[in-house]
């Protein structure tokens, strides 16, 4: 019997369609709160997806980054980007998007003390930090000796999916403790190969995960949709070949 193949929520144009879908936002919503670790009354309840899935981007503009943008109920701003291969410049380009962000919250004359929090999460599916098995690395402003903080209005993440990996790997013996308890663990699972053993226990042991299996089964069963993601998934392999091509 033919088994249709999973889109991969790696391609930054299907995991806007789950993760920016302003008709059911619990996917977003129950990412955000495993990767920020909120969880009783600071968690997330609601929130606005600040760019929307917009059909004249995926077609017209094959390049673009499709990134998640939304803002919370606590006036938390967060952005999550998707990377597949490195191309040496995340840190500062990170940093850059950041601080665009932030003095965009500002408009002129605006009290500075009116500055809410803006939160950069980035999902890498190539090693950046060095890092054996610490998937998940969060920075923010702090000094150097003393590590006191200065202010959380800005604050960066970096989510490494071959890190997470060789986690898993190391981590064997202990899965039963750590899928279904880890909920981060369960989303990246899931985003980074969602037919995989690990993300099938994850979708079996939590509901949203399981939900979101099911939506991407619809989405994958799109024809229109389809032929979009492969075209999405061709522009972004001939630009890497393009640059590799360069390098050498």
């Amino acid at each position: 019997m033919y088994k249709m193949e999973l889109m991969t929520p790696k391609i930054d144009f299907v995991f806007k369609l789950i993760f920016g879908n302003e008709e059911d936002t619990s996917f977003l919503i129950s990412f955000l709160n495993a990767a920020l670790d909120l969880t009783g009354e600071k968690a997330i309840n609601s929130v606005i997806i600040m760019n929307p899935v917009n059909e004249r981007q995926t077609k017209e503009d094959k390049l673009s980054i499709m990134d998640v943008k939304a803002q919370t109920n606590d006036d938390t701003v967060i952005n999550i980007e998707i990377q597949l291969r490195d191309q040496h410049n995340m840190r500062q380009r990170t940093l850059y998007h950041l601080s665009r962000m932030i003095a965009e919250r500002l408009n002129k004359g605006d009290d500075y003390q009116e500055l809410a929090k803006t939160v950069a999460i980035n999902i890498l599916d190539f090693d950046l930090l060095g890092e054996e098995t610490r998937f998940h690395n969060k920075f923010r402003f702090l000094e150097t000796e003393t590590h006191k903080e200065l202010t959380d209005a800005g604050e960066i993440h970096f989510m490494e999916l071959p890190v997470l990996r060789r986690y898993m790997e190391q981590n064997k013996e202990d899965i039963i403790t750590i899928i279904g308890k880890e909920k981060l663990v369960d989303w990246l699972l899931f985003i980074d190969n969602p037919d995989s053993e690990y993300a099938r226990l994850a979708e079996s042991s939590d509901e949203a995960i399981g939900r979101a299996k099911v939506m991407l089964k619809t989405l994958s069963a799109d024809e229109k949709l389809r032929e979009e993601y492969l075209a999405r998934e061709k522009a972004i392999m001939d630009h890497y070949a393009s640059l590799k091509a360069a390098e050498r």
